[in-house]
């Protein structure tokens, strides 16, 4: 059972967002960014890559994303980008999802795999790597957040539940999630029943839900900077992610859907 401080946080973050009732529902957890600096940072939308035609949200609602992206894609897209097959899965799954749930976001897989570079290098930033499960061969931590080495001050919120120390928060998993946004963006890609940030699966999709609430349009150069910004307010990085998703872009195969 959750501490009494847990409640009360989860509590605080409820009074902000309409959380979903299923996996693939949206919520909102920070206000975008409304202006970033960085006019020329952005990663244009590229077409889903290959999936079964027709997906409706009943197939969604009970297919892991790992099953979404066609296979043969995969294996091409990895050989000419470098992205690890598992992790290109899960952006690419990812991304073919919100498309249904969320057409009007267009969410590419090459953002969530720039994000995914800068944050933990696709999961091996370590020495570790991505099990074919999609859990992480050793977990990821990012330093304390207590005003130290470029940080900001992220005081514990989730008494060390989530992120292993309820001294200051830290950021979890190959997509580097705090604390109080898993709280309301947690996710469970896979249909393990289990959601879990270490996960690529669970850990990509709760990301892009994130990502496409905070842009709205990730089409336009607006709505891409808003959603990077509200993922990191620093504006190198929103540089440096734009590009790696660019540089993948470049090298991929060109992909339309079936």
């Amino acid at each position: 059972m959750a501490s009494r401080k847990v409640r009360r946080n989860r509590a605080l973050i409820i009074l902000l967002v309409v959380l979903g009732l299923a996996t693939w529902g949206f919520v909102s957890c920070s206000n975008a960014a409304q202006d970033s600096g960085l006019g020329g940072a952005f990663a244009p939308a590229l077409p889903d890559p290959p999936h079964a035609a027709d997906l409706t949200l009943d197939q969604l609602a009970h297919s892991p994303i790992a099953e979404l992206p066609d296979p043969a894609w995969v294996k091409d897209t990895a050989q000419k980008t470098g992205i690890p097959e598992r992790a290109l899965t899960a952006y690419a799954g990812v991304a073919i999802g919100l498309s249904v749930v969320k057409p009007d976001c267009h969410l590419s897989w090459n953002t969530l795999a720039g994000i995914g570079w800068v944050e933990s290098h696709h999961g091996t930033i370590f020495g570790g790597k991505i099990l074919p499960d999609g859990n992480m061969s050793e977990p990821i931590f990012g330093i304390p957040l207590d005003g130290t080495n470029n940080t900001q001050a992220l005081p514990d919120f989730d008494d060390g539940n989530f992120d292993g120390t309820a001294e200051f928060d830290r950021a979890v998993g190959p997509m580097q999630i705090v604390p109080p946004t898993w709280a309301a963006w947690h996710s469970d890609g896979n249909n393990d029943g289990n959601e879990d940030g270490q996960n690529i699966d669970d850990s990509v999709l709760a990301a892009g839900r994130y990502l496409c609430f905070s842009g709205g349009n990730l089409s336009t150069v607006q709505g891409w900077q808003d959603a990077i910004f509200s993922y990191n307010q620093v504006p190198q990085y929103m540089q440096d992610v734009a590009d790696k998703a660019n540089e993948y872009a470049r090298a991929a195969p060109v992909a339309t859907s079936n």
